[in-house]
């Protein structure tokens, strides 16, 4: 019987922060891993630099196919089912698998409900309802979901507050620990008296979903186990720059704002470290393989320049998406709205074609605009609109119409960081724990990923796949 594997999912975390952290905390629990593990750079090659985005580098890593090939391109985008994600191929050869939070696991209760394969099941942040596996994690995911719309762009110290209340009574049956809940309200008064950065509130969202995950595991111990996080991420695209100053061929921020906002990258690092001793330590007791990966990286955005510094102190959010979204095309149309990342807004319609249609008007009133930008995506049923305003948006013109951006159903916020971070294709692999791991090389593919996890399970891989290079 080959190894159990548990899997961390960091999200757009390349080996250099990493390496960075270990630099800065000898001794760390990461200082430990990277010591005793296998280190790996991934590289995301079927995706185009400037168009890297999480949603489909992790759909190609855990498919194994290329982009071009599955096609998801954003969070809520129909899977096909000639390229399954692998850790469905697991279940669905009678290994047991758990996950809490990867990407593309929603919607959950077509695959999950009935199959006893999976022991557990928590889908990601974007799903368009809270079914989870158990049941009883309902509320703990009503939470989760409304907390990350909430924080979209600027994160906000209000909290739905039935969905908390809830978490917070069952949180012992969750497995959600004391610790956890007082360094959560420490985080919190520290906000309140403005001695730590409010967008620490980001953070908060991995440590919950750390501990409901070691108490699933603990539980039931499947073959598979997967956890995703992406508060790292979410630090470096706003402060790399208070990180890595040198990165940029021109000075964009003064000493007050990288003396502010220099810490948050290694803080959020930091807060991972905590949980990689604790899953280091349950590898080594229950015989299991720790993976800890990243489906790309981040690097510094050189197109940050102290102009366009000066000219963003505000920015807009889509906070009423209907009231846009039905301004841009002719006639109603029947959908709902579901999760996305901003400045992405995801659309459900009840068809393939009814989607195109609404697409085909939206593309239409694209050249019409003033003031505000939109592409529009059509994949399936599901329509997705990458919506920005210009700065100085006074009025907005649709569709011929003059409109206050309020009445469009837009917010405004100031702004002080201006995502000097970037997607670049470099990741991280890093293997712990293995008795069969095999690394000839500093760099891989990433496509390679996902038929090496099935390789290490005794599957066949699939005919798109490539062949792996390594062994888990």
């Amino acid at each position: 019987m080959s190894q159990r594997i548990v899997v961390l999912e960091t999200n757009e975390v390349p080996l250099r922060i990493f390496r960075r952290f270990q630099k800065l905390r000898p001794g760390s629990n990461l200082d430990r891993l990277l010591q005793k593990s296998h280190v790996v750079e991934t590289m995301a090659l079927d995706v185009d630099e400037s168009l890297l985005y999480p949603s489909q580098t992790w759909a190609s890593l855990n498919t194994g196919a290329p982009y071009e090939a599955h096609k998801i391109h954003w969070y809520n985008d129909p899977k096909p089912d000639q390229y399954p994600l692998y850790w469905k191929t697991v279940a669905d050869r009678g290994l047991t698998v758990g996950v809490v939070n990867t990407l593309h696991s929603s919607p959950a209760e077509p695959y999950a409900e009935g199959n006893d394969n999976f022991k557990f099941v928590i889908p990601d942040c974007f799903a368009a309802d809270s079914y989870t596996k158990p049941g009883y994690f309902e509320a703990y995911q009503k939470l989760t979901l409304k907390a990350v719309s909430a924080n979209a762009r600027v994160a906000t110290m209000k909290a739905p507050i039935q969905e908390a209340a809830l978490t917070l009574i069952n949180s012992p049956r969750y497995g959600i620990r004391a610790h956890t809940m007082i360094e959560g309200a420490s985080l919190l008064a520290q906000i309140a008296r403005k001695k730590v950065n409010r967008e620490r509130i980001r953070n908060m969202q991995f440590p919950l979903a750390a501990d409901v995950f070691v108490k699933l595991f603990r539980k039931h111990q499947p073959n598979l186990s997967i956890i995703f996080t992406n508060h790292v991420a979410a630090n470096m695209h706003r402060y790399w720059y208070g990180l890595f100053p040198e990165d940029y061929p021109t000075r964009v921020y003064d000493e007050k704002w990288i003396n502010k906002y220099r810490d948050e990258i290694m803080a959020a690092v930091d807060l991972l470290d905590n949980y990689l001793g604790e899953l280091m330590k349950l590898a080594e007791k229950n015989d299991c393989v720790l993976v800890v990966v990243s489906s790309m990286g981040q690097a510094a955005n050189e197109k940050l320049t102290p102009e366009v510094r000066a000219s963003r102190t505000h920015s807009f959010r889509l906070e009423d998406v209907r009231k846009f979204a039905d301004q841009l095309v002719s006639r109603r149309y029947s959908y709902n709205v579901e999760q996305a990342m901003v400045p992405q807004y995801m659309l459900g319609f009840p068809s393939t074609a009814e989607a195109e249609n609404y697409g085909a008007e939206v593309r239409e009133s694209i050249p019409g605009l003033k003031s505000a930008s939109v592409t529009c995506d059509v994949n399936g049923p599901v329509v997705t609109l990458s919506v920005t305003l210009d700065g100085n948006a006074s009025e907005v013109i649709v569709r011929g119409k003059s409109w206050d951006y309020k009445a469009l159903g837009f917010t405004r916020f100031e702004i002080d960081d201006h995502s000097s971070g970037r997607h670049c294709p470099e990741g991280s692999l890093i293997i712990y724990n293995s008795k069969t791991a095999k690394v000839n090389k500093p760099t891989v593919n990433y496509l390679e990923y996902a038929p090496a996890m099935l390789k290490h399970f005794g599957i066949e891989r699939q005919a798109f796949m490539t062949e792996p290079s390594f062994n888990f």
